[in-house]
């Protein structure tokens, strides 16, 4: 299961000595590494359908969602097995697509709304495939309710939306959890 609250990483990265986090850092990077734009773009669309942007609501693009996930990913308390997840769903995805659509070069962002959410419902079905979808969805919504010191969640613009006051302080930049 992936672990997304920063309490598990908080309570969990203490324990590591300064060159096992430095192990684990480089080793969560280099999975990182492996996504190909491609990858980003379609998890960016898979965010996006989710959570689209409205008039008077902020959706994935707004929220940063992608930098969110990617800044989490990032994270040297996030456990490899969870980033390699996210890559082989992204991969099953677009496998998926291209063969119900008997074309190797598609890709999400050339499917209509409906299209994708065709696509997306099939991917439901597939093993791993409602997973994958939840934790997409899961880092979403950890994007709008994150502290913007994260990544996500610009100047508060989830809080605003929802009218939520966040409590005080916020960590600085060099206090968020995985520095801990």
């Amino acid at each position: 299961m992936l672990r997304s609250s920063g309490g598990f990483a908080a309570t969990t990265l203490p324990l590591l000595s300064p060159l096992a986090h430095s192990q684990t850092l480089q080793m969560s990077n280099a999975l990182v590494d492996q996504f190909s734009q491609d990858d980003w773009r379609t998890i960016a669309l898979v965010q996006n359908h989710f959570f689209p942007s409205e008039d008077d609501a902020p959706g994935a693009v707004e929220i940063n969602a992608l930098t969110y996930l990617r800044n989490f990913l990032s994270n040297p308390s996030t456990d490899p097995i969870d980033i390699k997840f996210i890559l082989t769903g992204t991969h099953r995805l677009v496998e998926l697509l291209r063969t119900k659509h008997s074309n190797k070069n598609i890709m999400l962002s050339d499917l209509s709304i409906k299209e994708r959410e065709i696509i997306l419902r099939e991917f439901e079905q597939v093993s791993e495939g409602q997973r994958w979808l939840l934790i997409v969805l899961n880092y979403v919504l950890e994007a709008c309710l994150t502290d913007p010191v994260y990544g996500g969640n610009p100047n508060g613009i989830g809080w605003k939306w929802l009218e939520h006051r966040a409590g005080d302080p916020h960590p600085p930049m060099n206090k968020r959890y995985w520095l801990l």
